[in-house]
């Protein structure tokens, strides 16, 4: 379907051109939330469950914090080719636009502009004893969803930055995985669960089991954000010190076995999401910044029938490689226009004219400021 681009503010214009048009900020470099560094300090972080470990000097990559919460910037490179233009149209299979990022409030429900919302939680939340669940979180920030006949997008993490939603961010995982003697590295306030571990992938795959129990073939969900690591992404810390490096090298970690394990929790999600789409939120992965081991990946998700794949970093510049070809996309904003810099129009153009996305994930401070009114209805208009 043809883009009306008269009314929307910029996206008449070329890509190249678009950003600087809206006030667009200036391209990140690839990788540029994670780093090597030289450490020499011992291992400091508490393990639970196990008997703690001092590891020696090592050289190792350790993420540093993006300027997003949750983490983004995916296996992608963000600079657009000078001069290049603008497609004609937008992806045929637009789903809509869907809010990011507003606490799991449902002020917006009513929002005409709007498909749908985000549903945030994390898994020490849900299942706070084993065997006992409350859904009732979930389905109760559902309804008024639903009730508006739009639907929902639902990520459930094992780990996440302390600052995102205390007290459970930061403790994303039960305190019972770990009394069942699941190992875990802890680093600036947050407990991060070692994801190869037995115990566990064990008692994470049953949660996984009854999380699709509940949710799958739910016609008011749109799709599932896979949790694999911190945020639900796939890289497994985002905002890692000095001191951390050495745990995860001290845990035995390996871009290969960070593959495996990927791939094992993605096979709970892949068995236990038989009907509703699971969307794997592809951040850089590997701390070894392995390119073999990616295209590996991006090769299983896109393997699986009925999964898409979820871009975290959509700015006015961004751009996919061809590892994201031939499934439908979700791009979440990198961070608030506010913070970027960037205007919402040249956000959504990107992501509609450039990235084709298939979901736009936009910022709620963005949804909710009336300067971004006309950009919201033109592309909430192009959802089939």
């Amino acid at each position: 379907m043809s883009v009306k681009l008269g009314p929307f503010l910029c996206i008449g214009l070329a890509l190249s051109l678009l950003a600087a048009a809206c006030g667009g900020s200036t391209p990140e470099a690839a990788g540029s939330h994670h780093r090597r560094v030289k450490s020499s300090a011992p291992k400091v972080t508490t393990t639970t469950g196990s008997t703690s470990t001092t590891s020696t000097t090592t050289t190792t990559t350790v993420p540093t914090p993006p300027p997003k919460s949750p983490p983004a910037d995916p296996a992608s490179s963000t600079s657009v080719p000078a001069e290049k233009p603008a497609p004609a149209t937008s992806d045929p299979n637009f789903k809509g636009i869907y809010e990011f990022a507003g606490g799991n409030s449902s002020t917006d429900a009513s929002d005409p502009d709007l498909a749908g919302v985000v549903l945030i939680y994390y898994w020490s939340q849900i299942e706070p004893q084993k065997g006992v669940f409350d859904w009732s979180l979930i389905t109760n920030d559902m309804a008024p969803w639903v009730a508006a006949g739009k639907k929902v997008i639902l990520r459930i993490s094992t780990s996440g930055q302390a600052a995102w939603d205390p007290p459970y961010s930061g403790d994303a995982t039960p305190q019972w995985v770990f009394d069942d003697g699941a190992r875990s590295i802890v680093d600036s306030g947050e407990t991060i669960p070692v994801y190869w571990d037995q115990a566990y992938l064990s008692d994470y795959s049953s949660f996984v089991q009854s999380f699709g129990h509940e949710f799958n073939g739910n016609p008011g969900v749109a799709f599932i954000e896979a949790g694999i690591g911190m945020g639900g992404e796939t890289l497994p810390e985002t905002n890692g010190s000095a001191s951390s490096a050495a745990d995860w090298d001290a845990d035995g970690y390996t871009d290969a076995l960070w593959l495996s394990t990927i791939e094992q929790i993605a096979s709970f999600y892949e068995t236990s999401f038989s009907v509703t789409p699971v969307y794997p939120l592809v951040d850089e992965t590997f701390f070894g910044s392995d390119q073999a081991d990616l295209t590996s990946l991006m090769d299983w998700f896109r393997s699986v029938p009925n999964w898409g794949l979820q871009d975290d970093g959509l700015t006015s510049t961004q751009s996919l490689g061809p590892l994201w070809s031939g499934r439908p996309i979700a791009l979440e904003e990198r961070d608030q226009t506010q913070i970027s810099g960037d205007c919402l129009c040249a956000d959504i153009s990107n992501g509609l004219l450039n990235l084709l996305g298939t979901y736009l994930l936009l910022y709620q401070s963005d949804i909710d400021n009336p300067a971004n009114a006309a950009n919201l209805r033109q592309a909430a208009a192009e959802a089939s």
